[in-house]
């Protein structure tokens, strides 16, 4: 239900975090399906808390000392670099860093039956936690693979560059065919 304007304004002073919604029809003064939220300063309190927590765990898993770096300077731009830490190296786990900055990570996908996949995943960051990025349709491991990237590399490069769906492989990459 949307509210009256003076009741969003005094719930707002008292702290409450108002997010309006919108009328479907100019007439109408309730919507049934998108109305105003309401969120009361404990629960935003609480929310904050969960958050700073979330941010502070994964600043300490990212904060592992790292053990293999490669330089990606040739293929991506100086500054860009794979680093793993203790325990990444059994996971096929990488980390997409940039000058010090950890911009996602990169892992071969772990099949059900727990063996690895030759595709790989790519996650960036946002905020605490990572996501996936899909793979590029040119660069993706199988044609019908939304999410697995067919290197690596290629994987890193996707979260450096986050690439639109149809673009073209880039220029260093190799792509060997059977010629019959």
């Amino acid at each position: 239900m949307l509210l009256p304007r003076p009741l969003r304004e005094r719930l707002a002073a008292d702290g409450w975090q108002v997010t309006p919604g919108r009328a479907r029809n100019r007439q109408e003064a309730a919507d049934p399906l998108f109305g105003d939220r309401l969120v009361c300063p404990a629960c935003t309190a609480g929310l904050d808390k969960q958050m700073a927590t979330a941010q502070r765990r994964h600043d300490a898993a990212l904060a592992r000392p790292r053990i293999k770096t490669l330089d990606l300077a040739k293929r991506l731009s100086p500054g860009w670099q794979l680093a793993q830490r203790e325990g990444d190296a059994e996971l096929e786990r990488w980390l997409v860093e940039h000058e010090g900055t950890v911009h996602g990570q990169v892992n071969r996908y772990l099949r059900v039956n727990k063996t690895f996949s030759p595709g790989w995943e790519a996650h960036f960051i946002a905020g605490p936690a990572f996501y996936r990025l899909e793979a590029i349709s040119s660069c993706a491991h199988r044609p019908n693979s939304s999410f697995l990237w067919s290197g690596r590399d290629l994987a890193a490069w996707g979260i450096a560059t986050r690439p639109h769906h149809q673009a073209p492989r880039p220029a260093w990459t190799t792509r060997t065919r059977k010629t019959a």
